[in-house]
């Protein structure tokens, strides 16, 4: 049971940093002068939305403990993994549809930091399960 906790911090953190990312690219967008306060704004939106899935994490990582076999981590790894190829999916698919020409560096720019925003926690829960190993 304790592998579904990085599992859930997983979702919790990717769901709403890519509806944060979704908002914030549509800025960028619409008026790529104001980069430094949307980016800012994105920041503090992260901030907010990663205070649940660190919880879960700490949480976690207090009964950390190996599991007794492989098979109680794979449904748990495969949530996370699926997570980040989302977040991954999602993130370049909104960086390619609909970009003016002048707003390109800023949206690849804002993708790349809304992609390492995305998968930090992801990342976090799957060391967390790959130290569970047997």
């Amino acid at each position: 049971m304790n592998a579904y906790l990085f599992a859930l911090a997983a979702v919790l953190a990717v769901i709403p940093i890519l509806f944060l990312f979704k908002i914030n690219i549509e800025k960028i967008k619409e008026n790529q002068e104001n980069i430094g306060k949307i980016q800012t704004n994105f920041f503090i939106g992260v901030a907010i939305a990663e205070a649940i899935p660190i919880i879960l994490i700490v949480f976690g990582m207090l009964d950390l403990s190996p599991v007794s076999s492989i098979d109680e981590l794979i449904i748990p790894g495969i949530i996370v993994i699926f997570s980040m190829l989302f977040a991954a999916f999602f993130i370049f698919l909104q960086r390619s549809v609909g970009v003016p020409e002048e707003a390109k560096q800023a949206a690849t720019t804002f993708s790349a930091i809304g992609l390492a925003m995305a998968n930090a926690i992801p990342i976090v829960s799957l060391v967390s399960l790959i130290m569970m190993m047997p």
